[in-house]
């Protein structure tokens, strides 16, 4: 179930407040939500979605490897910084890290087909 009030409960918000959010999702073509219906990502909503996963897990290893952030930190960190860098920052320092596949968590980086990362 993804309607809105499932997403409200989950993020432990009112569902006027995701109502409102989704409207400007929706006009950012990024989800389909018909009232009273399923909420669900479009393409571009999924791409946009990857794209700051594979950023989220990236920094996660960056912070991890490079600067020794404890494993409690990073999540919070890489959550600060995934909206801040640019996607020519984020390629370098993939390129800096060799490549990884996975975060610090065991959780795969996704392939970004454009990125050719």
């Amino acid at each position: 179930e993804t309607g809105v009030t499932h997403i409200a409960e989950r993020l432990n918000l009112s569902k006027s407040t995701v109502s409102e959010r989704l409207k400007s999702l929706v006009k950012d073509g990024l989800v389909v939500a018909d009232p009273y219906a399923q909420v669900r990502l479009t393409e571009k909503g999924l791409d946009v979605g990857k794209k700051l996963t594979y950023k989220h897990r990236i920094i996660e290893v960056f912070l991890k490897e490079i600067l020794g952030v404890p494993d409690e930190r990073l999540h919070e960190e890489a959550e600060k910084l995934e909206h801040a860098c640019s996607d020519d920052v984020i390629k370098r320092v993939t390129k800096l890290l060799n490549y990884p596949t996975s975060d610090p968590h065991g959780s795969i980086i996704p392939k970004i087909k454009d990125w050719n990362c």
